[in-house]
């Protein structure tokens, strides 16, 4: 074909008019022979020649002459949920199309099972129209049984899919990209690089064209692409519980999962709202029609056997399968990390607790939590805080026990031995004036210490769930004598902050090992701490009789400040009951005690109690000369709490005597102490001696604010004195004027 022939076809082809220049012919118009056409410059495309051209010129698009692949997988029509991150991807979108020039890249991360994959073909079968040049999709198989796809396997791929012809796509990988970048470069193409290893797995693979996008999925959080080229991350969490349940009613139907709603709720729980777990729940009730959902809750409840019933034998339908691809990436330190962390006890884990376990210091396990964090096998869900889904520490358990190489008993020995050599000293700062106890020092495993109230009360906030757990796993392992000092180390926090619930057990379970131990005065103290615990929570007949198992113990130990400290509780114990005739008693015997063994704390402590007492009496000129002479041994001692405590009788006696405004500075102070000493409970009780005080005194909105503080956290605890505060709230709305009478 001659190269004019070659021209007319093409202007065929394109469907655009043109005279044909080879033909000779002249024009009315004049127009010489000698008039030729010149084009400047460089053109791409066809090329259209003309003479002069009267009337309207009309260019109709025509298709472009290279492929529109379609490559996207199908769009499983089991989604459900994730509305807040579609709208995210929709608005990072936005965001990047309103700056000119700037290529849109997302990128999805979380881990394994959460539903990644999904969300990505989802969104890209909604926003697919945007990008009529095509949609390239690849699994790259990342975290797979399978061997990862290259980069230079990739971008073949995707230059074959856009019309380039194999012996124009160059080897190298470098070219590769640059070729992928040009041919891409101007088109409306959406590229979905699904299950990526990490950062560098993709980086060949990005557009650098603005009419692009590329969306990413790993389970790696690929930090550097949002580093280096401003990607935009979408991190996943896990389904919400209404989510979670609109997947299963949409996979086994509406009716099925409304007839059955407990043992739905169980399975979502068993599931840890993990889309994958969920879907193959979903998969085996819907082959199992006949059987009732509450049985493959059953299936679930074993933690050693939970991963076996979410297998369906297929590589990708197993959530252990499924994970081990993640695991299996790690470095081996990383590994050996990662099992530990599955067997530790707590729902959580700190830095310096991680290095204790990996025998590392803290610098080096940083960098090893970093690298689980981006496989997203563990989750910092706060600073230097990290957990893993239950799933994926049913796994680590599970590999952790198969694993010959790693013996466990040496690093749970020396995180019990952290657990009780730092929570041993936090309660020595947050009471330096308590009982004290001696644990064997041995090897300290760490350089972390607590040096101040503050850093012990934070400390222990974020551990005491795990120092729980500690004590269980020990007392399953025959630690017994660790159990018993955890939990006496744990008491002063937990009764500060009103976790009695926590505190009834881990005295429960410290109790069973004192018995064991046959330690007698192991066994006094904890039955007396239970007995504290069990007060708390109205338990009064169980109290007593812990207490007075606690004082036969002192007394034939011959134990004067054990008994004197068990009379104490005795007397808040029958206070509680009402009888405050008998709690004066305890009160006068613990003093009589305390002042045998001149212990100074604990007669300022039973002085103030005397006064409380005293106070229930309505002997209150008693209470004050009671309470005076406490605050006066209590100010050399530096004791805070019961300085608080003091503060809080002398302001109820001022009331009942009509001392308003020496009432209202006591509370006030006493209130100041137990706001720094975040004492929950008796922060709200003299709140409410406040409102108290401030009612009769004619201030009727400052005794709701008050009122109203005490409610917040007596609810939030549980305790059932805030009905009393709501009462007196509500009562006080509808009052008129102060009350100044009295004195009662």
């Amino acid at each position: 074909m001659s190269p004019s022939s070659r021209f007319c076809a093409l202007r065929a082809r394109k469907g655009i008019f043109v005279p044909d220049e080879g033909s000779g012919k002249r024009h009315a118009d004049g127009i010489s022979t000698g008039t030729h056409n010149e084009v400047s410059g460089t053109v791409m495309g066809p090329l259209v020649q003309a003479r002069t051209i009267h009337g309207g010129i009309h260019l109709h698009h025509s298709p472009p002459e290279w492929p529109i692949p379609r490559q996207l997988p199908v769009d499983t029509r089991h989604f459900v949920g994730r509305s807040a991150d579609l709208t995210e991807l929709g608005q990072a979108l936005d965001d990047v199309h309103h700056e000119s020039g700037v290529v849109a890249i997302t990128a999805i991360s979380g881990t394994a099972g959460i539903g990644k994959t999904a969300l990505a073909i989802h969104w890209a079968h909604q926003i697919a129209r945007h990008f009529p040049d095509g949609q390239l999709y690849i699994n790259l198989r990342g975290f797979d049984t399978r061997s990862p796809v290259e980069p230079e396997q990739a971008l073949h791929a995707f230059l074959s899919a856009l019309g380039v012809e194999a012996g124009r796509i160059p080897l190298d990988l470098a070219a590769q990209a640059a070729l992928f970048r040009s041919t891409v470069d101007g088109r409306r193409v959406l590229i979905v690089l699904d299950n990526a290893r990490d950062a560098q797995h993709v980086r060949p693979l990005l557009p650098a064209s603005p009419s692009c996008l590329a969306v990413i999925t790993s389970r790696n959080r690929v930090d550097s692409l949002v580093v280096r080229e401003g990607v935009h991350r979408v991190i996943l969490n896990l389904m919400s519980h209404n989510d979670a349940r609109a997947l299963l009613a949409k996979r086994i139907g509406r009716e099925r999962v409304d007839s059955e709603p407990a043992a739905v709720d169980d399975v979502i729980q068993l599931c840890g709202r993990l889309p994958l777990a969920l879907s193959i729940v979903a998969a085996r009730a819907a082959a199992l029609s006949q059987f009732p959902i509450s049985s493959l809750a059953e299936d679930l409840l074993d933690e050693r056997t939970r991963l076996d019933a979410l297998n369906l034998h297929e590589t990708d339908l197993s959530v252990e399968a499924v994970f081990s691809w993640s695991s299996r990436l790690l470095t081996p330190q990383g590994a050996r990390l990662f099992e530990l962390l599955g067997v530790a006890p707590g729902s959580d884990v700190g830095v310096h607790a991680s290095a204790v376990l990996a025998d590392m210091p803290p610098t080096a396990v940083s960098t090893l939590l970093t690298e689980l964090t981006q496989a997203h096998l563990v989750e910092e869900y706060s600073p230097k805080r990290y957990r893993l889904h239950d799933l994926l520490r049913a796994y680590a358990v599970k590999v952790a026990r198969s694993d010959d190489e790693l013996d466990l008993k040496p690093a749970m020995q020396r995180l019990l031995d952290f657990y009780l050599h730092i929570s041993h000293s936090g309660d020595r700062i947050l009471d330096p004036l308590r009982e004290s106890i001696e644990i064997e020092e041995g090897d300290r495993h760490s350089s972390f210490s607590l040096v101040d109230r503050k850093q012990a009360q934070d400390w222990f906030a974020a551990e005491h769930d795990n120092l729980l757990s500690a004590a269980r796993y020990a007392a399953e392992n025959d630690l017994d004598e660790q159990v018993v000092w955890l939990a006496w180390s744990a008491t002063t926090f937990l009764h500060r902050g009103g976790h009695w619930y926590d505190y009834r057990e881990i005295q429960r379970v410290a109790l069973l090992s004192a018995l064991r131990t046959g330690e007698k005065k192991a066994q006094a103290i904890t039955h007396r701490n239970l007995g504290n615990a069990l007060a708390q929570l109205q338990s009064y007949d169980e109290a007593s009789e812990n207490h007075r198992k606690a004082l036969a113990l002192f007394v034939e130990l011959g134990d004067e400040r054990g008994q004197a400290r068990v009379h104490h509780a005795l007397g808040y114990l029958s206070e509680k009951r009402g009888d405050y005739a008998a709690a004066l008693e305890h009160g006068k015997r613990a003093l009589a005690l305390y002042q045998a063994c001149d212990d100074r704390a604990g007669e300022a402590r039973s002085l103030n109690a005397m006064g409380w007492y005293h106070a229930m009496l309505q002997n209150y000129e008693a209470t004050v000369y009671n309470c005076e002479q406490a605050l006066v041994i209590l100010r050399t001692l530096d004791d805070p709490t019961y300085e608080a405590h003091t503060l809080d009788s002398l302001g109820y006696a001022y009331h009942h005597t009509g001392s308003f405004e020496q009432a209202i500075s006591c509370f006030r102070t006493a209130i100041e102490f137990y706001r720094e000493l975040e004492d929950q409970y008796y922060y709200a009780a003299t709140l409410h001696h406040l409102g108290d005080t401030l009612q009769e005194y004619g201030n009727s909105e400052e005794a709701r604010t008050a009122w109203r503080e005490a409610r917040r956290v007596l609810h939030d605890m549980g305790h059932s004195e805030g009905e009393e505060v709501s009462a007196k709230l509500r009562a006080s709305l509808t009052e008129d004027g102060p009350r100044l009478s009295g004195t009662g």
